[in-house]
């Protein structure tokens, strides 16, 4: 009896003792070690994990010299030898992480520096990445066309400086600046699907009485082959479409005297020789010259030479030129043309073009106005080739280029701008515009279209736009690298406003 109670006694004992041994290992590691694993590195966890194990030897070593104690003594033994084995596996996994993060920083530090010298050797580039062809078509047309306002010495590739009609073009082109950007000389030449060509050479000395003066010259040659005529007048109608093919040879003179930053007078002189007056390539359309004479297409057979000047005046606020968001840019000219060949096809030009650029937060409104007003004196006429036109990418979108011609113009545009994506713009436009022999038919029956566009575009310019847009003629889509709403004057024939 007594035996049993002592043994009952021993028994009800020793899982107090197992369960207080438990519980003093479990909350020491998990307040303990527990904190070094979450928030300690590979050294300061295995540091702990070996005081882990000296706290573990001790109270091995305290619990063996206790009395032996009857069936009770080999388990407390048994617990205190499974924590001692563990608390020493725990220790020597935190030895091991410590060489392995040793090893691992070794490591990196070794491919950082391998990978630096790589570096140092090649020259440039630290990491090769590879972009999609668009991306870099992209970069490449932003370092050449929008990386900053001066513009680039070196080749270039030559994607205007055609007509409306000629399709997309491309051709070579270089500049090269001499003392100190004090004198620069570019030349270029391109050719279209269409078969359209321009050659060009320029020299300029922009920075002359500090730059407040700019001289220079120019020579240009043109071969357009299919040019549109439909007649003249507002009333021309879309099935009279005849082209002809058109070859100049134009020199020129400008000087640009620079009042303040925006606000310049610009005087031009020049001769337009051996100007020819062809049929045109299309296989599509009748010749200008099987449809239209003399009378109903003024020098269709008789193409003068000339000499021809003109002054203008032009305040230019916009604040990035080749792809603006604020300010505007607002032109006054006045153009003489003499006929030295015949005597019958002089005459004079008075323009007047604003564009105006609106900021709404993200967006852009774009406006723009422009009148032509053509005069003669008794028994001249203007050449059907110099006469005003609307239709194409820079006027009446939803027309066909040059569709109406007459002696005066009026035009207006409106654009919204909105950013789609990284230097992607959204655009909505509406254009109005017609043609009459007098300034007094300016206020009749107007030529209307609208449509949608996307514009690609750097910092600085314009890239490439898309347009489609309708009219009562049908719809039309555009692609084209001029600036929507720009003051191009590129020629002197055809003209082009």
């Amino acid at each position: 009896m007594n035996s049993n109670t002592s043994s009952g006694t021993v028994s009800r004992k020793i899982p107090t003792r197992v369960f207080s041994r438990r519980a003093t290992s479990r909350s020491c590691w998990s307040s303990r070690c527990g904190r070094h694993i979450g928030k300690s590195r590979a050294g300061g966890l295995g540091a702990a994990c070996w005081r882990r194990s000296s706290a573990c030897c001790r109270r091995r070593r305290s619990v063996s010299a206790q009395p032996s104690l009857t069936g009770g003594t080999r388990r407390i033994q048994m617990v205190n030898t499974s924590l001692f084995r563990a608390c020493v596996f725990v220790a020597v996994c935190g030895s091991v992480s410590i060489v392995n993060a040793q090893e691992t920083t070794g490591a990196a530090a070794a491919a950082s520096v391998a990978q630096q010298s790589a570096a140092k050797a090649d020259g440039d580039a630290v990491v090769t990445t590879h972009h999609s062809p668009l991306t870099r078509a992209y970069w490449w047309a932003e370092s050449k066309f929008g990386g900053s306002k001066a513009t680039p010495d070196g080749f270039y590739p030559e994607l205007g400086g055609m007509i409306n009609g000629a399709g997309l073009s491309v051709g070579p082109g270089f500049r090269h600046s001499f003392f100190g950007d004090r004198m620069t000389v570019d030349a270029s030449a391109a050719i279209s699907w269409r078969r359209y060509k321009m050659m060009q050479s320029q020299v300029s000395w922009p920075r002359l009485m500090n730059d407040r003066l700019e001289l220079g010259g120019q020579v240009k040659y043109q071969d357009f082959t299919q040019v549109n005529f439909f007649g003249i007048g507002n009333d021309s109608l879309k099935s009279n479409r005849t082209d002809y093919r058109l070859k100049d040879i134009d020199t020129l003179g400008f000087a640009t005297v620079r009042a303040n930053p925006w606000l310049s007078i610009t005087g031009r002189a020049g001769a337009l020789r051996r100007v020819g007056i062809e049929r045109g390539t299309s296989t599509l359309y009748p010749a200008t010259q099987d449809v239209f004479d003399e009378i109903s297409a003024p020098s269709l057979t008789r193409e003068p030479n000339y000499l021809h000047a003109d002054i203008a005046v032009n305040a230019d606020t916009r604040d990035v030129p080749g792809y603006p968001t604020s300010g505007g840019r607002y032109r006054l000219s006045v153009a003489a043309y003499h006929d030295q060949t015949f005597g019958q096809y002089s005459f004079r030009r008075v323009e007047a073009d604003a564009a105006h650029y609106i900021p709404i937060r993200r967006s852009v409104v774009a406006l723009r106005a422009r009148v032509d007003l053509s005069q003669t004196g008794d028994g001249q006429a203007v050449p059907f080739y110099l006469l005003p036109a609307l239709g194409g990418a820079n006027s009446l979108r939803g027309f066909l280029d040059y569709r109406f011609r007459d002696r005066d113009l009026l035009m207006l545009n409106a654009e919204y701008r909105w950013p789609i994506a990284r230097k992607i713009d959204a655009a909505a436009f509406y254009d109005a515009g017609t043609v009459a022999p007098e300034a007094s038919g300016l206020t009749r029956r107007f030529n209307r279209d609208y449509g949608l566009g996307v514009r690609v575009h750097s910092d600085t310019h314009m890239l490439v736009r898309l347009d489609v847009a309708r009219s009562h003629e049908g719809t039309r889509a555009l692609l084209t690298f001029t600036t929507p709403l720009a003051l191009p004057n590129r020629t002197i024939a055809p003209y082009v406003p």
